[in-house]
């Protein structure tokens, strides 16, 4: 049951980022190379994106960084002879919940940074300091939520802590969309 475990979470956890990866990176060698850069230099690069297929790249960079150095010792874990109960919700496992706390955090780390770009290019305006803004909080605030997990005071805490997280990805994807369909009329009208 434990390698069945096993690829249950590896698939939980990096299915998403790694569909992203197969279907979109992976067929054009400079966005791979822009990925494994941004991994390595993001901090350094993050003012130099400015189109959102490199604000996208660069994010699915960070994630995969996050999401490997994140969950992978506990994936690890989970070939073991035992099985780790989540301490909010006894009936999961906490290979599982982790595997979709990973599988989020990716796709918020990836809008998260399409977000941060967009707001530093529109600063010193509101609107820039709004996004940044954004990110920082819904950042501290998923990462705060995730301390759920391990909660045995809040009942079904890991239940919550996914809900939070959804809803930072609700919130953080429509303010990608909106941005995408003003860049899209932007390009269209210079056109």
């Amino acid at each position: 049951m434990s390698l069945y475990t096993f690829f249950g979470c590896l698939l939980i956890a990096y299915g998403p980022i790694l569909s992203i990866f197969f279907l979109y990176i992976a067929p054009n060698a400079q966005y791979v190379l822009l990925m494994v850069s941004s991994v390595a230099i993001q901090e350094l690069c993050r003012w130099g994106y400015w189109t959102n297929v490199f604000q996208t790249v660069s994010g699915y960079g960070y994630a995969l960084m996050s999401a490997l150095v994140g969950y992978i010792s506990l994936l690890v874990e989970s070939i073991g002879p035992g099985v780790m109960m989540c301490p909010s919700c006894p009936k999961a496992t906490l290979y599982f919940i982790s595997a979709i706390t990973t599988s989020l955090f990716s796709l918020m780390h990836m809008s998260w940074m399409m977000i941060s770009f967009e707001g530093f290019s529109e600063l010193p305006k509101t609107k820039g300091w709004l996004k940044v803004i954004w990110v920082i909080v819904s950042h501290y605030g998923a990462s705060f939520a995730t301390t759920l997990n391990s909660s045995t005071t809040v009942s079904n805490g890991c239940i919550y802590s996914i809900i939070v997280c959804l809803c930072i990805i609700a919130v953080s994807g429509y303010i990608v969309a909106l941005s995408l369909k003003s860049r899209f009329k932007l390009s269209r009208s210079q056109q």
